[in-house]
């Protein structure tokens, strides 16, 4: 159990370090994002 949860940790630290990344591969499908999530 406890291998798990390292698992997920890790992977969450990993999202959270390339988080911009994602975000930006993210609009690559999703063009028409509104303006309010930027100002946020």
């Amino acid at each position: 159990m406890d291998s798990l949860l390292t698992l997920v940790a890790e992977v969450v630290e990993k999202v959270a370090e390339s988080g911009a990344g994602f975000f930006s591969w993210g609009t690559g499908y999703q063009p028409e994002i509104p303006d309010e999530l930027f100002e946020k």
